[in-house]
């Protein structure tokens, strides 16, 4: 009961206590200034105000917090203690890094294709603590309100009732979390078989209007990127707000004096700061989410699932760390338009890069009038699909690098009725021998080469090496091909229903409904899958009834 009392008690007792600690380093709580330099020159050096009566009041108090359980329960004490140095070494740490903020820790890595290294963000934020406390109690804060809704919504039965208002939640969510996660739901916004669809239509909006930075700093960082004080000299006329707003930059309209109209675009300050603390967090707490990821699900958790996880994110971040430096942008941009121009594929561009103009912060490019392809109405945006789609196996198979950002915030129509691929930030280089084998399973589907597709799932690195022969034993190729062979003569779900409806009549019978056709190809499937497991020298008798009571 002491203990208690003192806990409920204690608060402000606590804050007394990190005043002191604060006090020790040169820092004024009301002023949030230091008094001498600290350490890894967190905090510039200031002149601290004099302690207020508040200063005073609460230093009692912390005296009070201290010694007064001595006299009641030792053990008390000793929790009250702990609880106050863990809350101090906190407190001091958020304190310490608003102080920087605004100066910025700088980044473990500079920003590049290349560049990203988890070992070294390992070093370099042990020495930076404060900081990632600060910014992890951030995250926590944030979305401590919308996961307890969620957990309300599982406890109550009301998941997919609340789910539209959920969504629309995470969308504001995801603002504040920053460029980071924003960069996240952006990819996840076009993944309806990872997320609810509610979910996805609210995060497209992120695909072009994300909230913007303030234009006065946008300005001068372009100035100062450009070398000139004052930006009437490079561009005569230059928006005053931006017209689009992305995870990592803002793009304004402007017109060179030579008379051509260009896109800027404008990094945010800080950003590759903001995006390596996050990854490295992102990283830190992966084997946490796999775990409990699993315990829900009641699955084991192995070490593979573990380093799984936390390669996806070093994947992501390398794309995203290489998405911060606008030279490797503007290269991309260049190779492809010219890459397109030697094949003779007019009817696909990209931005022309204004070189001169560009550094690794700003990225200027000749303007380019159109409207996103999902959203025009012209005719011809079924061809313009066709040669999207014609462009990406270009990249794919021929070029070698592929653009890996294709949301449809990044796809327009230009006036002339070509398409143009916007944002090259993020790409990825394909290997040679990778090409080659996409080539080989793509002939070997349409030939229906069943016997030659499971060397290609390893070629591929779908497949183990070891697992070549138990595939080549399943069906699972004679039933991708009958998928494949399905999309590849288009026309949608009903007419793809429809061909497959006809090719089990052929097999079954004219005669049989619908419902006794797919419970004879169930039946089949199911046949198959245990011959194979009975070969294995598999027990298939619970998998069977496994899988009779998924049907």
């Amino acid at each position: 009961s002491n203990f208690l009392s003192w806990k409920m008690k204690g608060l402000m007792k606590l804050v007394a206590l990190s005043h002191l600690f604060l006090a020790a380093d040169g820092v004024h709580v009301g002023a949030g200034k230091p008094l001498h330099s600290a350490p890894r020159g967190y905090i510039r050096p200031h002149r601290a105000a004099p302690p207020s009566m508040f200063t005073t009041e609460l230093n009692a108090a912390m005296v009070d917090a201290v010694i007064a359980p001595l006299a009641a329960d030792p053990k008390a004490t000793f929790l009250a203690t702990c609880s106050a140095v863990a809350s101090c070494a906190l407190l001091r740490g958020a304190v310490v890094a608003r102080s920087q903020a605004g100066h910025g820790v700088g980044a473990p890595y500079v920003a590049g294709p290349d560049s990203y290294d988890p070992i070294r963000a390992e070093a370099f934020y042990q020495e930076l603590w404060p900081v990632v406390a600060q910014r992890l109690l951030r995250l926590a804060a944030l979305t401590s309100s919308f996961n307890l809704k969620l957990f309300l919504d599982w406890r109550l039965g009301a998941i997919e009732k609340n789910e539209k208002q959920r969504a629309k939640e995470v969308l504001a969510l995801t603002t504040e979390l920053g460029p980071t996660f924003i960069k996240l739901a952006q990819a996840l916004s076009i993944r309806t078989d990872l997320i609810p669809e509610a979910y996805a239509l609210e995060l497209r909006q992120l695909q072009d209007a994300v909230p913007p930075f303030d234009s006065r700093l946008a300005k001068r960082i372009l100035a100062d990127q450009l070398g000139e004080t004052d930006l009437s000299a490079v561009f005569a006329e230059l928006s005053e707000e931006p017209l689009a707003a992305a995870s990592i930059g803002q793009v304004y309209k402007g017109r060179l004096h030579d008379g051509r109209v260009v896109a800027v675009k404008v990094q945010r300050p800080g950003i590759l700061d903001q995006i390596a603390l996050d990854l490295y967090l992102l990283r830190l707490l992966a084997p946490l989410q796999t775990r409990i990821a699993n315990a829900l699900n009641k699955v084991e958790t192995f070490e593979r699932d573990v380093l799984l996880a936390q390669k996806l994110v070093d994947e992501w971040g390398r794309g995203f760390v290489a998405e911060a430096d606008y030279t490797h942008e503007a290269a991309n941009t260049a190779a492809f338009n010219a890459a397109m121009q030697r094949r003779g594929l007019d009817a696909v561009t990209s931005p022309q890069v204004i070189s001169e103009l560009s550094t690794g912060r700003v990225l200027v490019t000749e303007w380019v009038d159109g409207t996103r392809l999902d959203l025009d109405a012209s005719p011809d945006v079924p061809r313009l699909c066709a040669v999207a789609i014609n462009a990406y196996l270009t990249m794919l198979l021929d070029t070698g690098v592929l653009h890996c950002d294709p949301h449809p915030g990044n796809l327009l129509r230009t006036r002339d009725g070509r398409l143009c691929i916007l944002d090259w930030g993020m790409a990825l280089d394909v290997p040679s021998d990778l090409q080659y084998s996409l080539i080989e399973f793509i002939a070997h589907v349409n030939g229906e080469d069943y016997e030659a597709m499971p060397l290609d799932f390893v070629n591929l690195g779908f497949t183990p090496p070891e697992q070549l022969e138990r595939v080549r034993a399943s069906n699972l190729t004679e039933g991708l091909s009958f998928v494949l062979r399905q999309l590849s003569q288009g026309g949608g779900s009903k007419k793809m229903s429809a061909r497959v409806l006809d090719e089990w009549r052929e097999r079954y019978g004219e005669q049989l409904g619908v419902e006794e056709l797919r419970a004879l190809a169930r039946a089949e499937m199911q046949e198959k899958m245990s011959a194979q497991l009975a070969a294995e020298g598999v027990d298939v008798t619970a998998v069977t009834n496994v899988m009779e009571e998924m049907q």
